[in-house]
C-alpha cells in the first residue's frame, strides 16, 4: 500500500498548522474495513479520477493548498502525489476515522499531506463543517483548491456542507467535483447511474428467493412489509437516492460558487470489481437476506452471509446478462468560489 514519494524541499503549511492532529483516531490500529475499501484503488472504474487529476495538476501553483473533501483513504491523493513536482499541500478531510487512518498510514510521512476528521455531532445530528476542523491558521489563510470526487451525492444536507467549503476557501478558489451517482440529462442510452444497480439487484434477488427452494428460509422476511421498509431505509442511507444534476448546480450557485463548466464521460466498470465493492457493503445491499443486528436484533449466520454474497454476485451477472463490463455516466463540475459566504 505504501507509495514511494519524491518530496519537494519546501512545504507551505502556515506556522502553527497541526498537520496530523493529536486525536484518538490517529492512534487506532488499522481497521479491516478501511483497508478493504482502499484495495478498490486498483479497480478499473477509478479511471473516473483521471479528469480531476488532470484539472488539479493544471491548476495547482507553487505554495497552493488543495483540500480533498471526503478524501477517504487517499486514493485521489496518491495519484496526485505520484506526479506532483512542486511545493504544494494536500489536506485530506473525511468523516470516517477508519478510512482516514488508512490514509495516515500510507501518506503520513509526506510533509505535503495533512489530515482532518469531520466528526459527527450527535446532539446536533450533523457532521462538523470543513471550516470547523481546519484550525485557525489554515482558516485564516484559506485553501486555493478543493476536490470532491465520488462523494457529493452522499451529502444529504448539501447547503451547510457547501457553505463550510466556501468559508474555507480563498475568493476565486477552484472546486472540482465528480460523481457517478447523479442524474445527468446528457447521459447516453445504456449508461447506468452506478448506485441504481443496487435497487435492481434487490429485485432480482427477491425473485430468486421467492422461486428457489434453497433460499426458502428467507421468504417469510420478504413478506414482512415493515421489515422490508426498514431495510429499504438502510439501503437508502448507504446508497443515497439519486438527485438531478440541476439540484447540485443550483445549490452550488446559491451557496457562493460560480459553476464554470459541466461535462460528462462514459466510464466502463467491470462487473467483478463492482461486485467486490458491493460485498464490502453487503448489509446495506441485501441485509434482508439473513438479517442484521441493527434491524432484527441479531447478526446473520455465516451461512446467511454466504447466501447474501452469492445473491449479490449472481444478481449482478443476471442484470448485465453475464457481460464482463457495463457503462456508467460520470459527471464533472468545475466551480469557482465567489466573495465572502
Amino acid at each position: 500500500m505504501a507509495t514511494a514519494l519524491r518530496i519537494p524541499p519546501t512545504c507551505i503549511w502556515p506556522d502553527g498548522t497541526e498537520r496530523i492532529p493529536d486525536e484518538p483516531w490517529t492512534h487506532e490500529p488499522l481497521d479491516a474495513f478501511g483497508t478493504s475499501y482502499d484495495a478498490l484503488d486498483a479497480h478499473g472504474w477509478y479511471r473516473n479520477l483521471d479528469p480531476t487529476v488532470a484539472q488539479i495538476l493544471a491548476s495547482l501553483r507553487d505554495d497552493d493548498i488543495l483540500i480533498d473533501y471526503s478524501g477517504g483513504t487517499g486514493i485521489l491523493d496518491r495519484r496526485l502525489l505520484r506526479t506532483l513536482r512542486r511545493p504544494a499541500g494536500i489536506l485530506i478531510a473525511d468523516s470516517s476515522p477508519k478510512f482516514l487512518r488508512v490514509a495516515l498510514e500510507d501518506l503520513g510521512a509526506d510533509e505535503r499531506v495533512a489530515f482532518r476528521l469531520l466528526p459527527y455531532l450527535k446532539t446536533e445530528r450533523r457532521l462538523r463543517t470543513l471550516d470547523e476542523v481546519l484550525g485557525d491558521e489554515l482558516l485564516a489563510r484559506g485553501a486555493d483548491l478543493l476536490a470532491s470526487t465520488n462523494a457529493i451525492h452522499l451529502y444529504s444536507d448539501l447547503p451547510p456542507t457547501l457553505r463550510g467549503w466556501r468559508r474555507s476557501l480563498r475568493p476565486g478558489a477552484r472546486v472540482f467535483i465528480s460523481s457517478g451517482n447523479l442524474r445527468n440529462p446528457n447521459a447516453r442510452e445504456g449508461e447506468w447511474i452506478i448506485d441504481e444497480t443496487v435497487a435492481a439487484i434487490n429485485e432480482i434477488a427477491a425473485r430468486w428467493v421467492q422461486t428457489e427452494p434453497v433460499f426458502e428460509e428467507y421468504r417469510s422476511g420478504l413478506a414482512d412489509s415493515d421489515r422490508m421498509a426498514a431495510y429499504s431505509a438502510l439501503r437508502d442511507k448507504v446508497f443515497v437516492p439519486v438527485r438531478p444534476l440541476d439540484f447540485y448546480t443550483d445549490t452550488l450557485t446559491s451557496t457562493g460558487f460560480d459553476v464554470l463548466s459541466v461535462f460528462d464521460m462514459t466510464i466502463q466498470a467491470r462487473v467483478s470489481e463492482w461486485a467486490h465493492l458491493l460485498t464490502t457493503y453487503h448489509e446495506g445491499v441485501l441485509g434482508w437476506v439473513g438479517g442484521s443486528e441493527k434491524i432484527d436484533g441479531q447478526a446473520p449466520t455465516e451461512r446467511a452471509v454466504r447466501d447474501r454474497l452469492f445473491l449479490i454476485r449472481s444478481s449482478l451477472d443476471r442484470l448485465f446478462k453475464h457481460e464482463d463490463t457495463f457503462n456508467c455516466c460520470w459527471t464533472y463540475m468545475t466551480c469557482q468560489s465567489r466573495g465572502e459566504a
